[in-house]
């Protein structure tokens, strides 16, 4: 063989060779909580409409709802320059208004029996994901904090995504 076709030869496997190669590494610089962005920022599948929800308890819910939007937007804002002490404090607060029992009874004069069960497991996971972010925190660990808030959002969106219409 020339020269010239060994050169293009070689010059033939580093072009369909090495680019292969090169996609199927892993990719180690990747954060590790790159997958639940990506589950942040893809819309919910919804499945089926929102679920109903009866106009009081809804009405309820909204008022605790911008107290909670309240603490989520200073949540994310101390997330961001790592103030340990203020994250800790407010996903105890998130944690902490995460309180409606579950009905005791089937009693229909028991304001908790309005919601469904799935709410209150929903509220169940918003309390744990809370707490994870809060000892996250006090272990000043960014990215436990980081994974740890990705988990928290999500379970937000979860629950807006089942109960929320037109969202």
């Amino acid at each position: 063989m020339s020269v010239y076709a060994l050169t293009f030869v070689a010059f033939v496997a580093f072009v369909t060779v090495f680019p292969a190669a090169c996609a199927s590494s892993a990719r180690t610089s990747e954060p590790p909580q790159q997958k639940q962005l990506a589950a942040a920022l893809t819309p919910p599948k919804r499945l089926a409409p929102p679920e109903s929800l009866p106009g009081v308890a809804r009405e309820i819910l909204r008022a605790r709802m911008v107290s909670h939007t309240q603490d989520m937007g200073a949540l994310m804002s101390a997330i961001m320059v790592l103030e340990y002490d203020e994250i800790q404090t407010r996903a105890q607060a998130i944690a902490g208004d995460a309180n409606l029992a579950r009905p005791l009874t089937g009693d229909a004069t028991e304001l908790n029996s309005l919601l469904p069960a799935k709410f209150f497991d929903l509220q169940d996971a918003l309390k744990r994901q809370a707490g994870i972010l809060a000892d996250a925190a006090r272990r000043t660990d960014a990215l436990g904090v980081a994974n740890a808030y990705g988990a928290l959002s999500e379970t937000c969106v979860q629950c807006h995504a089942t109960y929320r219409a037109g969202r």
